[in-house]
């Protein structure tokens, strides 16, 4: 994604966890930011603890590229989704994921976040809800 900023641009990335039996684990991982570079590379290692080791096909993992800004806010550049069995599969992630400005939702899809949102005394349920509806705002 193309991203248009006229201050210093220094993007991380955010890595959450997503899936069953996550509400006693940490879910969310964040790489140091990147000063003053549009091709970052983020070479980091993070340790993921999953109730279901054998089973990684119910987990993904959200990668969510961000703009980081001291007095407000942190500016969201893209969004990405990969399935963990793809991590485990191969031990690492060495793809280059394409970002885009939000995530396709089907119509299933939405039904369960409008569900999930109703859950307001579940902490992973409402988590799951906000990181599902991130979607970039243009900059003018």
């Amino acid at each position: 994604l193309h991203w248009n900023t006229t201050k210093m641009f220094r993007p991380f990335v955010e890595v959450n966890l997503i899936g069953p039996g996550t509400s006693g684990v940490k879910r969310k991982y964040q790489t140091g930011t990147k000063n003053k570079t549009y091709s970052p590379l983020f070479n980091e290692s993070f340790h993921l603890k999953i109730m279901k080791p054998n089973d990684p096909i119910d987990y993904e993992l959200q990668f969510s590229v961000k703009d980081w800004c001291i007095m407000k806010t942190d500016l969201l550049v893209g969004v990405a989704v990969m399935p963990l069995r793809q991590v485990v599969e191969t031990g690492s992630i060495q793809d280059r994921l394409d970002l885009g400005r939000s995530l396709y939702l089907t119509k299933e899809n939405k039904s369960i976040v409008i569900i999930l949102s109703q859950r307001v005394h579940d902490e992973v349920a409402q988590e799951f809800v906000k990181l599902k509806k991130l979607e970039r705002t243009e900059i003018v």
